[in-house]
């Protein structure tokens, strides 16, 4: 997938779907995406009128501008209606858990191919986001990442990662297998979503904010979050700044001068500035282009 392609995604809202007012409110987030959330934050006594809710929830919330993904339950049993109720609904996107490998990701996009006929939606439409939750399907990363063209993004779902490899769930604990993935995914031409840190932190939101602008240093492309107060830290955490955009266009309008004056050499500031460096101010001035379509 091409960086032209991708979605802005710096910031996924989840949602749980089971509850209205909830699901009422998200329509007036500022997230760049909503997760209506099938699993984790559904009791079992909900899951199905979570399910039944797509159908009018889904519209609803594209309708106010923002991509809809649902996260759907693992278990086959529960899998299956749920991927049927999202794409009859127009999802954007499936956010998959417990993902097993690619294999699996092979699989659901074969489901999703039929229901999307059924249905009668574009073909490949239905993206897919997958969580990676085991140290098998941390080992088979980049063929989860290749195995559809479905795929636009993957997340490690630290806290059942860790469970599974038996070890501590803190950010230090944690640190290289995120690395890896954003490795992976980069790789792959998919985005790389998480945060350094846990998601979790609603007491202090400048704290939050240094951590998502840590992981956006550290090269993920956006996260998700759990209250809608968290949101507007990751909008500006995962876009470039005033000073780096002024910064970049600086770099390409030094680098145009020189080509013009046929010097190799750039100086911008008393630094050196390498064709990797003129690299990074497109990247900067593009991501900066995206996120301001995305925001008309």
């Amino acid at each position: 997938m091409n960086s032209s392609s991708q979605p802005v995604w710096r910031s996924l809202l989840y949602v749980p779907a089971h509850v209205p007012r909830f699901v009422e409110k998200a329509a007036t987030s500022a997230a760049d995406a909503l997760i209506l959330d099938l699993e984790d934050s559904v009791p079992f006594a909900c899951k199905r009128d979570a399910r039944d809710g797509l159908a009018a929830a889904v519209p609803r919330l594209r309708a106010a501008g923002r991509d809809v993904l649902v996260r759907a339950n693992g278990p086959l049993d529960l899998l299956v209606p749920d991927l049927r109720a999202a794409v009859q609904a127009g999802v954007h996107g499936i956010v998959l858990p417990k993902v097993r490998g690619g294999s699996h990701v092979e699989a659901i996009d074969e489901l999703l191919a039929s229901l999307e006929d059924e249905a009668g939606a574009a073909p490949g439409s239905t993206r897919v986001v997958a969580i990676i939750e085991t140290p098998r399907a941390f080992q088979a990363m980049d063929r989860i990442a290749r195995a559809s063209p479905r795929v636009v993004a993957m997340m490690l779902g630290g806290a059942d990662f860790a469970l599974n490899c038996e070890s501590g769930t803190g950010a230090d604990v944690l640190r290289v297998p995120k690395q890896l993935l954003i490795i992976a995914a980069r790789a792959a031409g998919i985005l790389p979503l998480g945060l350094l840190g846990g998601l979790d932190e609603l007491r202090d939101l400048d704290a939050f904010e240094r951590i998502a602008r840590a992981s956006a240093a550290f090269g993920y492309a956006g996260a998700t979050c759990i209250h809608p107060s968290q949101v507007d830290a990751l909008n500006r955490a995962f876009r470039p700044d005033d000073d780096a955009v002024r910064d970049a266009r600086a770099v390409l309008a030094a680098y145009d001068d020189a080509r013009a004056s046929g010097r190799g050499a750039l100086r911008i500031d008393g630094r050196m500035v390498d064709a990797a460096g003129v690299a990074q101010a497109t990247r900067v001035l593009a991501r900066d282009a995206a996120v301001r379509a995305r925001a008309r």
